[in-house]
């Protein structure tokens, strides 16, 4: 089902990829990666120690990979684009390891990215995750808003205007690290959170991101959100405790399904297509593909074990509609990327799976 195409040394330890969601320039995607090193007096004390990272644009034809820029940036923890055009630019954000939010814009012309505007999301910590209130088919780019979760397990909103961030609203969400936050995206009012606490939380964010209701169903940190693009009050959850849990939210009390799949779930991707699909980076257990059709009995239907260390980072390539038009009804056939950890590993991969 996957045919790796290439693959890639990304120099530093690789964590997070992703394709661009845009019209025309969907054959482009961001990996982002996140190194350690040691003070330069080698004591090795954490407080000496320096995150930097590389942000690597790439382009995709005819499945190879042709690299357009290479960034050298802090240590990159997350990384998304904006769903949609917001005042005319294609917006990548980016959250790093000095706890910064930061907002590239695509050159269009030049093929490359540009620092926007940045804005402090914590002290002292490390800005770990982000989602953009764009995802949802029905929703449009204005009133464009970003959730960040940090270190300090705090969540925050921020609105993005003119090319500028304001801080909205922050709340204290978690005891430990907020690992995960996302929006609902049929109704971006609604943030949602997971932390190293084990919690997975519910905020108003016309209320100041006041918690509207907390969940303690997972085993061990909530570390992966996904709201389901295509279907209404659909949720995928992940969990350090190896757990896929699909949520219906309108009902928080207990989960549709849960079902394992054999690694800690830093990562859960719908699929662009009709969203009945979830990629999944399973930490030391590689990557999955799991069909959602039957959302009371999720399937794994494929896995993919070529990476050699931690699978953080995944994505699927966007479709334009002219393509999925053209995609067979019986099978469809989409390019993944996938990214590992400490063997500093990029790959570009086919996948093929059925649609009966």
């Amino acid at each position: 089902m996957f045919k790796t195409l290439e693959t890639f040394d990304t120099e530093f330890s690789a964590d997070s990829v992703e394709w661009c969601p845009i019209e025309g320039f969907q054959d482009l995607f961001v990996c982002g990666t996140y190194q350690l090193f040691p003070d330069e007096e080698g004591t090795g004390t954490k407080s000496g120690q320096k995150r930097l990272g590389i942000i690597f644009l790439f382009k995709v034809e005819s499945e190879q990979l042709k690299l357009l820029q290479k960034l050298n940036v802090p240590a990159v923890l997350d990384m998304k684009w904006a769903h949609k055009k917001c005042q005319g630019d294609i917006l990548l954000g980016v959250v790093n390891s000095i706890g910064f939010l930061q907002v590239f814009k695509l050159k269009v012309d030049e093929l490359e990215i540009e620092l926007l505007t940045e804005a402090r999301v914590c002290e002292d910590g490390l800005a770990l995750s982000l989602d953009w209130s764009t995802g949802g088919v029905q929703n449009d780019a204005t009133d464009v808003k970003i959730a960040v979760s940090d270190s300090k397990g705090r969540v925050s909103l921020f609105g993005v205007s003119l090319g500028k961030l304001e801080c909205l609203s922050s709340q204290d969400a978690h005891e430990f690290e907020a690992w995960i936050t996302a929006f609902d995206y049929w109704n971006t009012d609604v943030v949602y959170s997971g932390g190293d606490d084990c919690q997975f939380k519910r905020f108003d964010a016309r209320k100041g991101l006041q918690v509207i209701g907390t969940n303690r169903s997972h085993e061990a940190g909530v570390t992966s959100l996904h709201s389901n693009p295509r279907k209404e009050f659909s949720l995928a959850s992940g969990s350090y405790d190896e757990t896929l849990r699909l949520w219906d939210t309108r009902n928080f009390r207990r989960p549709v399904s849960e079902t394992k799949l054999g690694g800690g779930i830093w990562r859960l991707k719908w699929d662009p297509l009709e969203a009945r699909y979830l990629l999944a980076a399973c930490m030391y257990g590689g990557f999955r593909i799991v069909d959602c059709q039957n959302k009371d009995d999720p399937q794994v239907i494929a896995e993919y074990l070529e990476h050699q260390s931690i699978a953080y980072g995944c994505d699927w390539c966007a479709l334009s509609v002219e393509e999925a038009e053209n995609c067979s009804s019986q099978e469809y056939h989409q390019l993944v990327a996938t990214c590992s950890f400490y063997d500093k590993m990029l790959k570009l991969s086919s996948v093929k799976y059925k649609n009966y």
